[in-house]
């Protein structure tokens, strides 16, 4: 099982320290030109450039200045707003209700406009509190604020310039670096495991490894089509990428289907000769994959040769436990066309790498069907209403917001923008995801606040102060993906010794003191915002999120039916296989988030976590499914197995929205296990759950809602 060491060990693994290092300079330089000039208020251009880096989307060039510039455009309009207001609390309350609810708005566009969206908000805030008495100071600020943006997006652009195509390819080893742990997680728990031990054993390994790498593999994917078509000579990288991402898809299905027929034959193949064969082939499949992963944009003809030698070293085990090893434990053969399939992708991936007189195809690829300017102005219009999830949260935001700087102004809370600024970033669209984050931010910053009191007392003068804020910048933009907290602590001792740049006459430890203050404070009232102001009704999203993923998985299971038995016109099973994984992983996450919410009594969840757990059986078994050869099409076998397909979908679907599900048990016909051994072990597998699933569901729909 995975620990928290290895976890973070994997995290610091996939940081991308460069990136990190020019992120932090661009961050700093403005900082050390505010002490060598005297101008305070360079402070503010490097709080801009500072977001202008956080959200940087990476991808295109053309893409990533647009964004930054969009941020420094829009939030240099909004702080002009705020500083011009500050003092006119009538006149700045709409307009933080407004300007913070657009903000929140944006997270309908996606991850990256999330976050642009945020950091609008959060400068509307901070604008507001800004010490101006005339309109011009407001707009040396604006136009110090502005210049902090461009100045990241030159930097950017002119000196550090990243490959368009450097996103994408990290993207896809990354999915390898994940395979690698997938199987070396399967070698460690089945070579650790007592001969008694559950599917509980095996479900706490593999469900978190499976989320992670499809989320791994959607995020690829979504990084390949942001850049396929910027570069028409460069066409031929596409390709290769999505022929490696494919090739990672696969393998991760031969995986799952390792993985559950490791689950169901793990007491009998343990404490034999021919388990330690098979925990070997994992560990020698997992260095294959780190190889793959170092070596997916590199034409090395050393790495070539160590990527050769452990292919080799991978096939030299497959012979091993197809020798001796299946010899004394014959079945274990039900395990070979899984390995056989890993090996086979490996090799064309290796072809693919370094043999480039044998280019993979293009694959076909998606087409936005109108601009994207077009599309994202169709997508806010169409969740301007009060039925969308996303407008109710932009309109908690806009409240929580304008809650916050109304008592900032009324009781001149000092630095009563950290207060507004912590419930920007924390309040989430659900509950227990803003329970969480106002815990780790508040932790966080407490931490960061007295670890900058204490660099205050060694740094003796402004100069070494500002110098301080590059290592800090380097750890705020690398722990962003490790941990919330780890990157708060970062962050608040990097905006305290901003901070005191921009306002000397102000001990740092009385600037840590207020920033912890504010934090706490900001925190408990986006706690109230967020159980006050539209609580999500996480009980009936649960529902309706396995109601979903039911669904999904009906679907998928009649299809894999249907291939088996020879049918050309069945859909498309791996689609409708993704389907139904992404669907699980939203119910997952669903559920995930009641269990985390502090305020909900009803803790029987016990349902729905059977419930994904079958479902998530059932994908493992139909990967299993996947590889086995279908029936000849026109036979007694095929018929009665296209009739079980329907038999298992009925019992998965939910009630209402297919046929009543048929009262008999789903016996396995004999016609399709004298036919095909090798499809009855699978299928079985399929009805057990089918028939787990049937006895289940009622019970999720009857439940009452959580009070």
């Amino acid at each position: 099982m995975t620990n928290p060491i290895s976890r973070w060990r994997a995290s610091l693994r996939n940081v991308l320290w460069l990136d990190a290092l020019q992120a932090a300079a661009i961050s700093a330089a403005p900082v050390i030109l505010a002490v060598l000039a005297h101008e305070p208020r360079l402070g503010w251009t490097a709080i801009a450039a500072f977001w202008a880096c956080f959200g940087d989307p990476g991808g295109p060039l053309r893409q990533r200045a647009g964004a930054m510039l969009a941020l420094g455009l829009i939030g240099a309009l909004f702080g002009f707003l705020a500083s011009a207001s500050a003092s006119h609390l009538w006149l700045l309350l709409p307009l933080t209700f407004v300007c913070c609810t657009f903000g929140g708005l944006l997270r309908v566009l996606g991850p990256a406009a999330a976050i642009v969206g945020t950091l609008l908000s959060a400068g509307f805030v901070v604008a507001a509190e800004l010490p101006t008495a005339t309109l011009a100071e407001s707009l040396s600020y604006t136009l110090f604020f502005l210049a902090g943006a461009v100045w990241a997006i030159l930097m950017t652009a002119l000196v550090w310039r990243r490959r368009p195509w450097k996103d994408a390819t990290l993207a896809v080893a990354h999915c390898y670096r994940g395979l690698a742990d997938f199987a070396a997680a399967l070698a460690h728990l089945y070579s650790g495991l007592a001969p008694a031990a559950g599917p509980q054993d095996w479900t706490a390994v593999t469900r978190p490894q499976r989320s992670a790498q499809r989320a791994a593999l959607e995020a690829a994917r979504v990084r390949i089509r942001e850049v396929q078509d910027t570069r028409p000579s460069r066409q031929s990288r596409s390709h290769q990428l999505l022929y490696l991402l494919d090739s990672a898809e696969d393998s991760f299905i031969a995986l799952v289907a390792a993985a559950d027929l490791l689950e169901s034959n793990a007491p009998r193949w343990l404490g034999r000769s021919a388990g330690a064969h098979l925990s070997h082939a994992l560990h020698r499949y997992a260095a294959v994959c780190n190889a793959i992963a170092s070596t997916s944009d590199v034409n090395d003809a050393r790495q070539a040769e160590c990527l050769r030698e452990r292919l080799a070293h991978y096939t030299a085990g497959l012979h091993e436990l197809r020798g001796s090893a299946l010899a004394h434990a014959p079945d274990l053969a039900s395990m070979a066309p899984v390995l056989d399939r890993l090996q086979q992708t490996a090799q064309a991936v290796a072809q693919s790498i370094f043999d480039h007189g044998h280019a993979p195809a293009a694959p076909a690829r998606e087409r936005l069907a109108e601009h994207p300017a077009r599309n994202a102005w169709r997508t806010l219009r169409q969740n301007l209403r009060f039925e969308s999830d996303a407008f109710r949260h932009a309109l908690r935001v806009g409240i929580g917001a304008t809650i916050a700087v109304a008592l900032s102004k009324t009781f001149a809370v000092n630095h009563g923008y950290w207060m507004s600024l912590t419930l920007v970033f924390i309040l989430q669209p659900y509950f227990a995801t803003t329970w969480q984050r106002t815990v780790e931010r508040v932790l966080g910053s407490v931490a960061g606040a007295i670890g900058a009191s204490l660099l205050g007392l060694l740094l003796s003068t402004p100069l070494s102060v500002a110098l301080a804020v590059l290592p800090i910048a380097l750890g705020t933009f690398a722990a962003r993906t490790i941990h919330y907290a780890l990157f708060t602590f970062f962050l608040t001792s990097q905006f305290v010794l901003v901070t005191h740049i921009q306002q000397p006459e102000i001990y740092e430890p009385t600037l840590a003191a207020l920033r912890a203050f504010n934090s706490v404070l900001g925190g408990i009232l986006a706690l109230l915002v967020g159980f006050l102001v539209w609580p999500e009704k996480e009980p009936r999203q649960l529902a309706g999120a396995l109601a979903r993923a039911l669904e999904r998985h009906a679907a998928y299971a009649q299809a894999l039916a249907r291939r088996k038995a020879g049918d050309s016109g069945a859909p498309d099973v791996v689609g409708l296989r993704r389907e139904a994984c992404l669907s699980a992983d939203n119910a997952q996450a669903s559920l995930q988030r009641l269990q985390q919410n502090p305020v909900h009594r009803d803790r029987n969840v016990d349902t729905a976590v059977n419930l994904l757990n079958a479902m998530r059986r059932i994908t493992a078994a139909g990967t299993v499914l996947e590889i086995q050869p279908p029936l000849p099409a026109d036979t007694p076998a095929a018929a009665a197995l296209r009739g079980y397909g329907q038999a298992l979908a009925s019992a998965l679907h939910p009630q209402g929205q297919a046929p009543e599900p048929d009262a008999r048990p789903l016996a396995l016909p004999a016609s399709i296990s004298r036919a095909s051994p090798d499809l009855a072990g699978p299928l079985d597998r399929i009805a057990q759950q089918a028939r787990q699933i049937r006895q289940l569901r009622e019970r999720v729909e009857r439940a009452p809602p959580a009070q």
